[in-house]
């Protein structure tokens, strides 16, 4: 046998990616490049002392691909490793696509099974082709990089540093017969084009081309590292908030930066909601944040959206319909004014809110994060009810009634915070208290650490999460 065994097993120690015991799934095609990998680590890396799983992902673009299926079946068995299987619901419409719905299903099953690392097959010759087919695209620093050796949350490709010649060797020696995919020698894909014809004519044109390939892949991870250093500091200087789907920039803060620095933190942010902006994508919009006014958007793709809110960028991930994430509120009513508490939802904000007549809340207004205020308590319509707020919503004012909507202008409260700030209504429908913004005439704001003055009533509230 080859010397690739205890190659391989050097890289795994060096890398340190495995404790002993660690379960992992080997994403296996029935290909030479996945067999040989399962092959390493089911029979030639003792040391390593891992529990081997296998997973196949059937997507039904081949009328053949179910006989891979069964036929990897057969070899699960005959190696004695547990087979996991998965199949397309519908056909995926491109590569991208299917490896998208691959890449779930093995993620999934690996959360489910507990495993430590899905591991897959990638080898520098997939590296060569990666980073050369990125360059004819016309990519930047961070795509020269190439295929990860880790993804997270858990995908590791320990075959990246040998070649694919390296894997034939050693499949030609433990007499490991593939599965043949058809498809790796169509034309129609473009990767085919670039393995079996870009590539072979760039060896004759200069003999070595491959590993100058890689070392420019190497080149630029190692300059991918450093900028990652430089651009991190100025992204946390301008983000003022990050949720799931949504990412609150600071519109001033991020304007002080050169052109070149904008570009490369709005093409991260943007990654972050997994859009890759191309250039042109990235010059419209950053003229955009320099010249959009407040209450525009502009849309960056069909799921993600730049909008200006006075001095702050919201960039947001919308749902189908073009909106963004929609707001998850729950009220609270308060029937009575004999004390109480509850909690309720803004937008995903959760609050706490206490009330109660007076000389029974003695002490809570010194506890930290809470908003307070007073009413007459003659002057109470019940019920009342904690809430986001509505279109139509209107309030008073010492001028008289006013459309909420109008109020949040004039108090230059962002578009996008509207929907978090809890509103306090009374039985007629007006707000009557938007805490540490605006108080109806009536109610007098909290100055001491006593809460309760004759003939009143007080309410609190505060955020629970911090958010």
């Amino acid at each position: 046998m080859s010397d690739l065994p205890a190659r391989v097993g050097a890289h795994f120690s060096e890398r340190g990616w495995i404790s002993p015991g660690d379960a992992v799934v080997v994403a296996c095609s029935g290909g030479l490049d996945s067999l040989v990998l399962l092959h390493l680590l089911r029979f030639c890396l003792p040391s390593l002392r891992l529990r081997t799983e296998v997973a196949h992902f059937d997507h039904r673009m081949r009328k053949s691909s179910s006989d891979d299926a069964a036929w990897l079946s057969g070899l699960a068995r005959a190696w004695d490793v547990p087979l996991h299987m998965g199949r397309a619901d519908e056909v995926p419409t491109s590569e991208a696509a299917a490896r998208d719905v691959r890449y779930r299903f093995l993620e999934e099953l690996r959360s489910r099974i507990g495993a430590r690392w899905v591991v897959t097959a990638h080898h520098a010759d997939d590296q060569v082709e990666t980073v050369l087919f990125r360059l004819l695209r016309g990519t930047g620093i961070e795509g020269l990089r190439g295929i990860p050796e880790v993804r997270e949350p858990g995908i590791l490709r320990p075959l990246l540093p040998f070649t694919r010649s390296e894997l034939e060797g050693h499949a030609a020696r433990a007499h490991i017969q593939p599965r043949e995919d058809p498809s790796n020698r169509s034309s129609r894909f473009a990767r085919n084009r670039v393995r079996h014809g870009l590539l072979p004519h760039l060896e004759r044109i200069h003999p070595g081309a491959r590993g100058g390939v890689l070392r420019i892949s190497r080149h630029a991870a190692e300059a991918a590292v450093l900028l990652d250093g430089l651009i991190q500091p100025m992204i946390d200087e301008v983000v003022l908030e990050r949720a799931d789907r949504s990412i609150r920039i600071d519109r001033d803060r991020f304007l002080r930066f050169s052109e070149i620095e904008r570009a490369e933190i709005l093409r991260r942010l943007c990654d972050s909601l997994s859009l890759a902006l191309s250039e042109s994508g990235t010059a419209t919009t950053l003229q955009f944040m320099t010249r959009g006014s407040s209450g525009s958007e502009i849309r960056l793709s069909g799921s993600v959206r730049l909008a200006r809110s006075f001095d702050r960028f919201v960039l947001e991930r919308c749902d189908s319909s073009g909106q963004g994430e929609p707001p998850m509120d729950g009220s609270l009513t308060i029937p009575s004014l004999n004390q109480g508490k509850g909690e309720f939802t803004c937008s995903a904000r959760r609050y706490e809110a206490r009330w109660g007549v007076e000389g029974r809340g003695r002490g809570v207004a010194g506890e930290s994060g809470w908003e307070w205020a007073i009413f007459p308590a003659s002057e109470i319509a019940l019920p009342l009810c904690f809430r986001t707020w509505r279109d139509g919503d209107r309030t008073r004012t010492p001028g008289g009634g006013k459309k909420l909507k109008k109020l949040f202008g004039e108090l230059r409260v962002p578009r996008e915070d509207r929907d978090r700030l809890p509103l306090l209504v009374d039985a007629e429908g007006v707000v009557i208290w938007i805490p540490g913004r605006h108080q109806a005439p009536g109610p007098v704001p909290l100055g001491g650490a006593e809460v309760g003055v004759g003939g009143s009533w007080f309410v609190g509230v505060r955020n629970v999460d911090g958010s």
